[in-house]
């Protein structure tokens, strides 16, 4: 019961318009995947089809599953999960979190 409602809770965050959610000071969720990337900016398409970019920063932390990982192991195609803060009118990516490596 306890997982419906965070699953429930989350498909209603992401759901709600990207404009109430992003408002500033706040690390907001994206889920996409990696359509375009380079040593400053992240483009993900998301699952409602937009293609939203993202600045990236020398301190943006790279995860895979909750293991550390380099900005290398970002791949185009990669689905990722992005925290992003808005400040100033600047989109930046705090953490990119990638699926981690499934054990057998």
């Amino acid at each position: 019961m306890k997982k419906a409602l965070v699953v429930a809770g989350i498909m209603a965050a992401m759901a709600w318009p990207a404009g109430v959610r992003a408002h500033e000071g706040h690390a907001h969720k994206v889920m996409g995947t990696v359509a375009v990337l380079d040593a400053t900016h992240i483009e993900v398409d998301t699952k409602d089809g937009k293609k939203e970019s993202y600045a990236l920063s020398k301190d943006t932390k790279y995860l895979k599953g909750k293991v550390p990982a380099l900005a290398a192991d970002v791949k185009v195609g990669a689905r990722v999960v992005l925290s992003v803060v808005g400040k100033e009118g600047k989109r930046t990516v705090t953490e990119v979190v990638m699926a981690g490596e499934e054990k057998h």
